[in-house]
C-alpha cells in the first residue's frame, strides 16, 4: 500500500468516526425526549437558568470583550487555548449574535497576525515538512489550480492547526484579502457551531446544544471526504500528465 492509499484510508476512517459520533448524538437526542428523562431534567432547569443569568450579568462587559480578543491575539503567537474553547466562552458570556460578532473579529485578528507573521518569517516547520513532499507542495502552491479551494477545505478540516495553515499560505503569494475571506468562509460553520454550543451550555440536554454538535461532526466528516476527493483527483491528473 503506497502513501496515497494510506492517506485515503486514514481520511475515510476519520470521516467514518465523525459520522458515527453524529449518529450516537442523534440517538441520545431522541432518548432525551423521553418523558422520564424530561421529568428528571426539569428539576435542574431553574438552577441552570439562574446560573446563566448570573454569568451573563457579571461577565458580559467590554472588559470581557477585550480579554476574549486578547486570547485570540495570544493564540496567533503562541500555543494557547483551542479556538473552540475561546469561541464557546464568548457564547457563554454574551447573547449568541454578539458572541458571533466578537468571535469573527477575533478570527480576523488571528488570521491577520499569523498571515503577516508568515510573510515576514516564512512558513516555519510546516513549510519544512511540506518541502519534503513535492506532490503536497505543488498542490498547495497558490500558483497552482485550486489553491483557494484547498485553503477552504483546510479550514473546514477538523483538528488542523490554524496557525500552521495561515503561516504556510502566507508564503504562497496568495493575496491577503483572498486568504482572509476564504479562511473566514471555511471556518464559519465551526465558528457558528462553537458559539451556539457556548450559548446553550446551560441546557446541555436540549436540541439547541446537541444539534450544533451533530452538524459540526457531519460537516467535519464531509470535509474529510471532500479533501480526500481533491487529493485523489489531483493525483489522478498528475498521473495522466506523465
Amino acid at each position: 500500500m503506497d502513501k496515497g492509499q494510506k492517506r485515503s484510508y486514514a481520511l475515510n476512517f476519520a470521516a467514518f468516526i465523525c459520522f458515527s459520533l453524529a449518529l450516537v448524538l442523534i440517538v441520545l437526542l431522541r432518548l432525551f425526549q423521553l418523558d422520564s428523562v424530561v421529568i428528571w431534567y426539569n428539576k435542574y432547569t431553574d438552577t441552570l437558568g439562574e446560573f446563566e443569568a448570573m454569568i451573563q450579568s457579571y461577565g458580559a462587559s467590554w472588559i470581557s470583550v477585550g480579554i476574549i480578543l486578547l486570547n485570540f491575539l495570544v493564540k496567533a503567537v503562541i500555543p494557547w487555548f483551542p479556538i473552540s474553547c475561546i469561541c464557546v466562552v464568548s457564547g457563554v458570556l454574551f447573547k449568541w449574535y454578539y458572541a458571533f460578532i466578537i468571535n469573527i473579529l477575533g478570527l480576523v485578528l488571528l488570521f491577520t497576525v499569523r498571515f503577516f507573521w508568515g510573510r515576514k518569517f516564512g512558513g516555519g516547520n510546516a513549510e519544512k515538512i511540506l518541502a519534503k513532499y513535492d506532490r503536497a507542495h505543488n498542490f498547495i502552491d497558490s500558483s497552482r489550480f485550486g489553491s483557494s479551494l484547498v485553503l477552504f477545505l483546510l479550514r473546514l478540516f477538523p483538528c488542523l492547526p490554524i496557525n500552521a495553515v495561515s503561516q504556510l499560505y502566507a508564503t504562497t503569494g496568495i493575496s491577503y484579502l483572498n486568504y482572509l475571506l476564504v479562511s473566514l468562509a471555511g471556518f464559519s460553520y465551526k465558528l457558528f457551531s462553537y458559539t451556539i454550543i457556548g450559548h446553550n451550555v446551560y441546557d446541555p440536554l436540549s436540541a439547541n446544544f446537541i444539534v450544533p454538535l451533530i452538524l459540526l461532526l457531519m460537516f467535519s466528516g464531509l470535509a474529510l471526504l471532500a479533501l480526500n476527493g481533491v487529493f485523489n483527483i489531483t493525483a489522478l491528473k498528475k498521473s495522466k500528465l506523465k
